[in-house]
């Protein structure tokens, strides 16, 4: 028997011996109510290390095989290749799809979300002037081609005006 053959028949070893022996005896202790409490997590632990152990000295094995090594290796070209294909052949397919069912683009998606973020801002700051109280205003919502906009005494929120900065000045 090899070195590393032995390696892994040590870790089998270990983990027959914590999996099949002393985890079986911490949980019969533990319902039996003998022994240390944390025996029981103590001892799964120990079974845990060592399957962790014997996985991985049983692929460090695998993989230092060269037919394994090469075989892995051209699965995962293929597999990638796969992808690449599949990936292009769904952009070409909805590409086209997409247009003629007439469902919106990402682009057009985005600059919606836009509109309404600008939009939300303008009914905030139309909120904030109406609550402010500061002076009597008047509210109008007018529907314009772009959307929605809200006039406060005659003004759109956050526009000034001309005369706003000859009376600042």
């Amino acid at each position: 028997m090899s070195r590393k053959e032995s390696q892994v028949v040590a870790e089998l070893g270990k983990f027959v011996r914590a999996f099949w022996l002393e985890l079986p005896i911490a949980a019969a202790n533990r319902i039996l109510g003998n022994g240390d409490e944390q025996a029981l997590g103590k001892a799964g632990w120990k079974a845990y290390d060592a399957f962790i152990s014997l996985s991985n000295e049983a692929t460090n094995q695998a993989y230092q095989n060269q037919t394994v090594g090469g075989l892995t290796g051209r699965m995962m070209e293929t597999a990638l290749r796969a992808q690449q294909i599949g990936g292009s052949l769904s952009s070409a397919f909805f590409g086209n799809l997409w247009p003629a069912i007439g469902l919106p683009t990402a682009s057009e998606i985005s600059a919606l979300r836009s509109e309404i973020a600008a939009l939300h801002e303008e009914i905030a700051d139309a909120v904030e002037i109406v609550e402010s109280g500061d002076a009597p205003v008047t509210r109008s919502f007018t529907l314009t081609d772009d959307g929605v906009r809200v006039f406060s005494n005659g003004r759109a929120p956050g526009v000034k005006d001309e005369d706003d900065d000859d009376a600042a000045a």
